[in-house]
């Protein structure tokens, strides 16, 4: 071997080693993880205990780029010996091996007989919409499963538009919990901006009968086992109205949570005249109206430490002296 090619194998070792499909595949997981932790960060009573990943998305994006520069500074070197590129570059598909997927059901009934577990999201999907399938239908639904919640979110409307209660149990069922766990993320927002649509301004308590006059039919029909405060705890959210949960009633399970979602944005794209092609458009209404959110948000907070910075020498001694004043204890004075 020439110390041209010792190079060339060298150079095409360092590449492939490079760990961008585990940043990429890590990325991924954490947006899912990012969009969960929105919707819980919206309805927890102590938002400060819950945690942000923004800052760990946006390093590994940071890492990605690194990664994906030391790819192209390695091509340009193995041009510059005149080394063609193709000989050893390889398409850069292993971020979709990265990131887990689910098991067939055959091999996750494997799987759960081995180690005790059960398909919980499964079972609880059948629960909810009293039907059921055979192993093997349920695994070939598998390789056509949806790969992100968006598109699960458009296969479920569709399907509860059609009032096809069948399909829509398939298409949660192949989903799994990975992809549909999120639509309780994902699904409310929507769900709020229809009902925008639908009262023609932001709902508010008073629109809660109308709301739910357009929204709760369609989930009792196509859910029939489906506890009633799963739908309606995420319509009175999205009019802003307090929901009443007793004390000794057991919080709601994840997936009746997601199953109401995904059938409650159904349900006002009926009431709305729409059909599932709109969620394209809703979806990314709904991203710009959270991006400038956001961005409004961290405006405010900078302006607000702006003001609460001090530069001036002569302020900040008048603030020392005054945090002083204020502190010392007073003194009484003795009666004569």
């Amino acid at each position: 071997m020439s110390l041209v090619e010792d190079l060339a194998d060298q150079l095409r070792l360092a590449r492939e080693e490079l760990p961008l499909p585990q940043v990429a595949g890590a990325t991924e997981r954490l947006r899912t993880a990012s969009g969960l932790l929105a919707w819980v960060l919206h309805h927890s009573a102590t938002p400060v205990a819950v945690p942000d990943l923004s800052r760990a998305v946006e390093r590994l994006e940071h890492a990605a780029a690194a990664l994906r520069v030391a790819q192209d500074s390695l091509d340009e070197y193995a041009l510059a010996l005149g080394m063609p590129v193709d000989a050893h570059r390889r398409p850069d598909d292993g971020w979709t091996a990265a990131v887990p997927v689910q098991a067939g059901r055959g091999e996750a009934a494997r799987a759960a007989a081995d180690c005790g577990l059960s398909d919980w999201w499964g079972e609880r999907v059948t629960a909810v919409t009293g039907e059921s399938f055979a192993v093997d239908t349920l695994a070939g639904d598998r390789a056509d499963a949806a790969q992100s919640t968006a598109e699960l979110l458009r296969r479920c409307a569709r399907a509860a538009l059609d009032g096809d209660r069948r399909r829509l149990h398939r298409h949660l069922a192949a989903a799994g919990p990975a992809i549909g766990l999120a639509l309780a993320a994902i699904a409310p927002p929507l769900v709020r901006h229809l009902a925008a649509e639908l009262v023609g301004y932001p709902p508010r308590l008073e629109d809660l009968a109308r709301v739910r006059r357009a929204a709760l039919p369609l989930p009792a029909e196509l859910l029939p086992q489906l506890p009633p405060e799963a739908a309606e705890e995420i319509v009175a959210r999205v009019c802003h109205a307090r929901t009443h949960r007793p004390a000794d009633r057991t919080p709601t399970h994840p997936v009746d949570a997601a199953t109401a979602a995904a059938v409650l944005v159904a349900a006002m794209l009926r009431a709305t005249g729409r059909d599932d092609g709109a969620l394209t458009e809703i979806i990314e209404a709904e991203r710009a109206a959270a991006g400038a959110a956001q961005q409004r948000a961290a405006e405010r907070a900078e302006s607000h430490r702006a003001a609460l910075r001090i530069t001036d020498s002569g302020r900040r001694r008048s603030a020392v002296d005054e945090l002083g004043r204020v502190t010392q204890p007073t003194k009484r004075r003795s009666g004569g």
